[in-house]
Order: C-alpha cells, then sequence, then structure tokens
C-alpha cells in the first residue's frame, strides 16, 4: 500500500507548504468551502461575497429577509470557526495518555474532521460533504513556544550548576585533607628545626632575614593575583550563546498567507471540477448543517454534543475516507454495492501539508486512553443556515 494519496482518487488534495495545518489556516479553508458548497449546492442564487454586494432596492420583503438571516448566520458561524479549530487543537493536545501513532516520533499534529450535511436533518440530508485535515497543529491554549524552550534551557542550566556545585564540594574535602596533613609535616618540620637552631644561630638570622625577603616578594606577587582577580570579576561573564528567539509574523503576513492559502484552495477545487469531481448540484433549498468530530473533552460554547448521531455520521466518515484511499482497519467498509442513481454519496476535500496525505494512517492519527474523555464523538453548530433561491 503506497503511503501517498492516489492521484485518481475523486476526493482534491490541496497540499499547503507547511509542516503542520495552524488553526487559523484550517478556520479560514473550512469558512471558504462552506461558502463555497452553499452556492454549488443552489442553496444560494450567487456566491457569498456578491451576496452580501447584492442591492436591496429590487428585491422583495422576502428575500431581503431571507439574505440578512443567511449573512448573519454565516457571519457568526465564521466568527465561530476561528476559535474552534483553536479550542479543537487544544482538546487534542490534552488527551490523556496520548498512543501516538503518526509517521513520526516526534509528530504533533493530528486528523480533524468537519462535515457540512445539506438537508433537512443531519441523517436524512441530500449532500455530504467532508472537509479534512490531515496535519492539524496540536498546542495548548495560550501555550507559547518560547517559553517552553526557556523553561527547557533553564532546567539544563540548572542541572549543569548542581554537577559544579558537586565537584566543587569534592574539591574542598581533598583540599581539607591536604591542609590536615600539611599540618602535622609541619610539626615534625618545627621539632626538627629547634633542633638545628641550637646548633647554627648565626646561619639562623641569615635565614630570617632571608625568610623576611622572601615574605615580602610573596605578599608582592599576591598583590598582584588579587588585583588580576579584581580586574577579571569586574568583567561581564561569558554568556551562553542565546536560543534562536521564536519568529511570530505580523498580522500583514498572516493574513497574505492565509489569502495565499485560500487562493490555492480554490483553484485545486477548481480543478476537481474540471476533472470531473466537482461538486456542482442543483438541490432544492433547504438548512446546512454543520457538524464537527472531537473528543468528548472538547470544549467550546458554539458547539452541541450529538453522540446520538456518531453511528450515521461515522459511516459517512468512513466512506469518504475509503474514496480517498485509506483503509486502514479502523475505517469500516460501507460502499453500497450497487452505484447509488443519484452520484456520489459522499464528498470533500484533504487539506495537508509538505508532507502529503498518507493512506497508511487510520481514521485517527492520535489517540487517548481515556475511554471516556478521549472518545470521539460529533458536535453541531447550535446556528442554523438556511437556503433561498429569491434574490
Amino acid at each position: 500500500m503506497s503511503d501517498e494519496a492516489d492521484s485518481t482518487s475523486p476526493i482534491p488534495v490541496v497540499t499547503l507548504d507547511y509542516d503542520t495545518i495552524t488553526d487559523s489556516v484550517a478556520a479560514r479553508l473550512s469558512i471558504s468551502l462552506i461558502g463555497q458548497v452553499l452556492f454549488l449546492k443552489s442553496q444560494i442564487p450567487l456566491p457569498i461575497v456578491q451576496l452580501s454586494r447584492l442591492s436591496s432596492t429590487k428585491s422583495t420583503p422576502r428575500a431581503i429577509k431571507q439574505r440578512s438571516e443567511l449573512l448573519s448566520s454565516f457571519d457568526t458561524l465564521s466568527s465561530h470557526l476561528n476559535t474552534t479549530f483553536t479550542a479543537l487543537s487544544s482538546a487534542f493536545a490534552r488527551l490523556h495518555n496520548i498512543s501516538n501513532n503518526t509517521r513520526s516520533a516526534n509528530s504533533n499534529h493530528a486528523r480533524a474532521y468537519m462535515g457540512i450535511f445539506v438537508g433537512s436533518s443531519p441523517t436524512t440530508v441530500k449532500a455530504k460533504v467532508i472537509f479534512a485535515v490531515d496535519g492539524l497543529e496540536i498546542k495548548v491554549i495560550g501555550a507559547r513556544d518560547d517559553i517552553t524552550r526557556k523553561q527547557g534551557s533553564e532546567e539544563d542550566e540548572d542541572e549543569d550548576e548542581d554537577g559544579e556545585d558537586e565537584d566543587d564540594e569534592e574539591d574542598d574535602w581533598e583540599t581539607d585533607d591536604d591542609s590536615d596533613d600539611s599540618e602535622d609535616d609541619d610539626d615534625d618540620d618545627d621539632e626538627d628545626d629547634d633542633d638545628d637552631d641550637d646548633d647554627d644561630g648565626d646561619d639562623g638570622d641569615e635565614d630570617d632575614n632571608d625568610g623576611d625577603e622572601n615574605e615580602d616578594e610573596d605578599e608582592d606577587n599576591d598583590g598582584d593575583e588579587d588585583d588580576e582577580d579584581d580586574k577579571e570579576s569586574s568583567l561581564p561573564p561569558e554568556s551562553r550563546s542565546p536560543s534562536p528567539e521564536p519568529y511570530y509574523p505580523s498580522h500583514a503576513e498572516q493574513q497574505r498567507a492565509l489569502q495565499a492559502a485560500e487562493r490555492l484552495f480554490s483553484r485545486t477545487l477548481a480543478a476537481a471540477d474540471a476533472n470531473g469531481h466537482g461538486m456542482s448540484a442543483d438541490l432544492a433549498p433547504t438548512q446546512t448543517h454543520i457538524m464537527l468530530r472531537a473528543p468528548r473533552r472538547f470544549v467550546h460554547p458554539a458547539w452541541i454534543p450529538r453522540q446520538n448521531l456518531s453511528a450515521t455520521l461515522e459511516g459517512a466518515l468512513d466512506e469518504f475516507l475509503q474514496e480517498s484511499g485509506i483503509h486502514n482497519e479502523d475505517v469500516q467498509n460501507t460502499r453500497p454495492r450497487k452505484a447509488s442513481k443519484r452520484g456520489k454519496t459522499v464528498e470533500g476535500v484533504w487539506v495537508v501539508g509538505r508532507e502529503g496525505l498518507s493512506t497508511a494512517l487510520g481514521k485517527d492519527t492520535i489517540r487517548g486512553r481515556d475511554e471516556e474523555w478521549d472518545e470521539m464523538i460529533w458536535w453541531s453548530w447550535d446556528g442554523k443556515i438556511v437556503g433561498f433561491s429569491d434574490w
């Protein structure tokens, strides 16, 4: 089985030049996909951008009301999605005893899935579109990379200082032992010197004079050494090479990067449509439900847990993964024996980093061992999006 995505798969893959997909990139592209799905599935008469600029002078009051409600709901959803993937990334980072099954030991990303279901309810839908991210960055809310690195370096410094203190203590013990031995030797020498002094008086005087001169020279040398030590202590200590500061792009740079990713995303979907793998369908205006697959520990005020729908939605996800060429043990075979007369039942798009999409991995690249809080369930957005055709 190849580790890379099958080029003949009907599911388009958007490859971005990133190691991991950040929460802001995932949110921006998910918003773009929802807007395109609404238009391609005939839920709105014009694209979202043009619809917001449409003049109301020639529209009926009913059309104006429907358009205003949809635009208001879409704006609220866009605001919620900007924080949804941040909360999802943090929920993945807090999985209890993470069992990492990703392609590298130091991998810090996960797979995330969002569903766009067009129909009266999430279980009875006319169209199913999956937005999948392979490589969502895992990061606790509020965590900073530079602080993490700084704490690691401080711990290393503490260990080095502890090692130096232990060496100093050993040196002190050795010095004390040497001084004790030298004192004993001095006592023996003093007794011998007393005997010699009785015999050689004159020589002792000359030795005393020489000793005085030697002491003066030693004091001068000690003074010079003290001056050198003072100079050395006044110099700044040799600083260790500081770890490189993490780069934080400006707001303008972030917006340019998001716009470039969105343009690539739109071009990929347009190319898939030209190759016969588009999402266009003429459907009657109805409701659109936004669903998110997340751990039970996921926390966000705009999302409601819908565990009762998990079995149905997991089946749609398994079918999407099979269409993508992923046949892992945790992906159940849900393909119908006969082709549907309505065409494709599940559509979608992958957003991946520079490593590409690996078909060797399963539905979840990381798993927690807490059966309750780490269980993956589906959540529904608490808003309401209703399509219309009058404008």
